[in-house]
C-alpha cells in the first residue's frame, strides 16, 4: 500500500472529454499558479540577455522561453519572456517563481530595471486547433504577443506550441475570469488540470517543479536544450558547465518519455525507482538494479497508452526491459 504518495491516477469524468477537446477542437484551461512579473526600464532585454540561457529577440513582438541557472549551471528556474508594449512580462511555474524574482531583482538595479510582482495577474489558456478561430484568428508565432479586446476586456494574446497549440491570455484575474465565461459560451469546454498534464506527459514536454528541479542541468532533458538554450549567445552565469556538458561530455542522467503497460496491482507513481534485471559482479546471481525513476505519470491513458517522464542512468540499458512497479515500460524517447 503507497500511502505516503498522493494517487496520480484521479482523473474526473470531464477529463477525457477535456482532453478530447484540445487534441481535436478547442478547450480553456485554467493556471492559476503561474506567477507573472513586469520588467521596464532602460534596457530590460538587454539585461535578461546577459542572464537568461536563451536570447530574446530585440525587435518585434516575439518573447523567448528561457531558463535561470546558478553558477555551476544547475536550473533555478524556467521562465517565458513575453513582450508588452512598453515593458516586458515574465511568465514563471510556481515553483520557480521566488527564484526568478531574487535572481532578476538582484541584477535589475544595475541595468537600471524596475522589477514589479503582478500578483492579481493570471494565465488563461486556449487550446486546440480551434483556439484561432474563437480568438478571431490571430497569426501569432510560438511566445509572440499582441493586445487585443476579448469581449470588453484587453488582454495580451501570446502564441502557445507546445504541448498543444493555442494562446495564453495574460491578464488580471478578473478579466480572465470574464472571458473565460464568453470562450465557454462560444464553444470551448474547460479542460482540467489532469486533461492538460496528459497533454503535456504525452508530448514529451518536462515541467519545472515535476520533471526538473534545481539538482537539474539543462543537458539532462533534450527539450530543454532544443528549447530553452541558444549556443550562439553571449555569456550567462552557467553557461561553461552548459556548453561543456554538450560538446565534451555525457550527463549522468537523462530525461525520458515512457509508454507504461500497466500490471495486476497498483499503477506507478511518481517517484517510483525504473528497475533493469542484471547480475552481480561475479555474474552468476540474478540482480535488480535501480536505473532511474519516475517524475511524472499522465492521470489516464491516451488512445490505451499511458505516458510517463522519468530519469535514467547511464547504466540503463534502454534494449532490455525495464519496468516500475509490476509495470513494464515499453519504449522511450529523450525528453
Amino acid at each position: 500500500m503507497k500511502s505516503s504518495k498522493v494517487p496520480q491516477n484521479n482523473a474526473g469524468p470531464n477529463d477525457t472529454g477535456g482532453y478530447t477537446a484540445l487534441r481535436d477542437g478547442a478547450a480553456v484551461v485554467a493556471r492559476p499558479g503561474r506567477r507573472i512579473f513586469r520588467l521596464a526600464g532602460r534596457d530590460p532585454i538587454g539585461m535578461l540577455n546577459a542572464i537568461l540561457t536563451n536570447e530574446v529577440p530585440a525587435q518585434g513582438d516575439r518573447g523567448a522561453y528561457a531558463m535561470l541557472l546558478d553558477p555551476k549551471g544547475r536550473v533555478q528556474a524556467d521562465l517565458r519572456v513575453v513582450k508588452a508594449e512598453d515593458a516586458i512580462l515574465i511568465d514563471t511555474e510556481p515553483e520557480g517563481a521566488e527564484a526568478a524574482k531574487e535572481i532578476l531583482g538582484r541584477y535589475a538595479p544595475f541595468s537600471r530595471v524596475k522589477l514589479e510582482d503582478l500578483s492579481d495577474w493570471e494565465v488563461l489558456g486556449i487550446y486546440g486547433p480551434r483556439a484561432t478561430d474563437l480568438l478571431g484568428n490571430p497569426d501569432l508565432a510560438e511566445h509572440e504577443s499582441t493586445r487585443a479586446e476579448v469581449g470588453s476586456a484587453s488582454v495580451l494574446i501570446v502564441g502557445v506550441a507546445v504541448p498543444t497549440r493555442g494562446y495564453d491570455l495574460i491578464g488580471p484575474a478578473s478579466s480572465l475570469g470574464t472571458i473565460r465565461g464568453l470562450l465557454i459560451r462560444a464553444g470551448a469546454p474547460p479542460a482540467g488540470h489532469d486533461a492538460y498534464e496528459t497533454a503535456r506527459i504525452a508530448a514529451g514536454v518536462p515541467r519545472f517543479g515535476t520533471d526538473i528541479t534545481p539538482e537539474n542541468f539543462p543537458g539532462e532533458s533534450e527539450n530543454s536544450l532544443e528549447r530553452a538554450v541558444s549556443f550562439g549567445k553571449g555569456c550567462y552565469p552557467g553557461q561553461e558547465t552548459v556548453a561543456r556538458m554538450h560538446y565534451r561530455g555525457s550527463p549522468n542522467k537523462k530525461l525520458y518519455r515512457f509508454e507504461l503497460e500497466p500490471g495486476s496491482t497498483e499503477p506507478p507513481e511518481a517517484g517510483d525507482e525504473i528497475l533493469q534485471d542484471g547480475k552481480n559482479l561475479a555474474g552468476l546471481i540474478p540482480s535488480v538494479n535501480v536505473v532511474g525513476w519516475l517524475t511524472s505519470v499522465a492521470p489516464f491513458p491516451v488512445d490505451g497508452k499511458t505516458y510517463a517522464l522519468g530519469y535514467l542512468a547511464r547504466k540503463a540499458d534502454l534494449e532490455d526491459p525495464m519496468r516500475a512497479e509490476d509495470a513494464k515500460i515499453l519504449a522511450s524517447t529523450q525528453a
